[in-house]
């Protein structure tokens, strides 16, 4: 059977600080490790929603990598396109929060196993069908190899396949230019893109995110734009829907746009209307933030109905 969803990521295992204001240059607790990657964390939640989903990439044969594995199992993820480097480390982020809100990353995936996915791993012949690919900016920035990874997905696109992109800048990795010349290429092919705040308009030049949505939505692509607690805006031609999100206690932010990126697309292969995809993924986005870890907030099926049926 083929895949409903199918991404490339810089596989990661996530250790964060217990408790607010402790920064990562001084001791403190941590707890974890998480599984984590930003695209790992998209299609987790979409095969605990129902889709047939599948993450390529690498780890080290190591504690991480196993915990790693185990989450993705856990939650439906097929894992037979991870591969085990010898001799490397899985790739590790540490991360820590402060009262205003901002956060700290600390990553170690460059030359971990993470950064060793070649395009020559690609098995395109088992791709064959996969209706969504989903990639995004920051895999790209990790290494040479895996932005030739992505590239190697776009150029052989098979055949009724398409491509969803997240932006996802990191400043950590690479500069806003050097990931925007990066991604041109993917950005070009890609039928959705989900830009967070300012990233639509750092990506298009234009003064503004609406405006940077616009011209996107202007080249056919459908366009949405993730606003945290206030929603999100959904660009399609002319037409523009604002979806807003739900109100829930915060614990651990990580992961909550990737989530809802899944969210919304395992909705949209369903057939959903897209003010319905926007509303399923605004509440599979605020659900995610309940608890601390990267996956650990990602709702079941029936888990999310429930919670939307009780904000009706």
């Amino acid at each position: 059977m083929a895949y409903d969803l199918v991404t490339v990521s810089a596989i990661l295992c996530e250790i964060m600080r217990k408790e607010l204001d402790k920064p990562l240059d001084k001791p403190a607790d941590f707890t974890g490790p998480y599984a984590s990657g930003d695209t790992p964390i998209t299609v987790n939640i979409a095969a605990k929603l129902g889709a047939k989903t599948a993450v390529i990439g690498s780890v080290g044969p190591d504690p991480f990598g196993k915990c790693f594995k185990a989450q993705m199992v856990s939650s439906g993820v097929d894992v037979s396109m991870v591969k085990d480097i010898p001799g490397a480390s899985t790739g590790c982020a540490f991360v820590c929060y402060y009262s205003d809100g901002s956060r700290d990353f600390l990553y170690h995936s460059r030359h971990a196993a993470a950064g060793m996915t070649h395009a020559e791993d690609l098995d395109m012949e088992k791709l064959q069908g996969t209706k969504w690919f989903h990639l995004t900016g920051y895999n790209m920035s990790v290494s040479k190899s895996l932005q030739e990874t992505c590239y190697r997905i776009v150029d052989e696109l098979p055949e009724g396949s398409r491509i969803s992109f997240d932006p996802n800048i990191r400043p950590e990795s690479l500069s806003v230019e050097e990931v925007r010349e990066l991604c041109r290429p993917v950005i070009e092919k890609a039928s959705i893109i989900f830009p967070s705040k300012t990233e639509a308009a750092l990506f298009t030049g234009c003064a503004t995110d609406e405006e940077g949505c616009r011209l996107w939505a202007d080249q056919g692509k459908l366009v949405v734009l993730k606003n945290g607690s206030e929603g999100c805006i959904i660009y399609q031609g002319n037409e523009k829907i604002p979806v807003p999100s739900f109100q829930v206690e915060e614990v651990d932010p990580t992961g909550a746009g990737d989530t809802f990126c899944g969210a919304f697309l395992t909705a949209l292969i369903e057939g959903k209307p897209l003010s319905e995809c926007g509303r399923f993924a605004c509440a599979a986005g605020a659900m995610s933030v309940r608890k601390q870890g990267p996956m650990e907030g990602a709702p079941s099926r029936a888990e999310l109905e429930a919670f939307l049926k009780a904000h009706s």
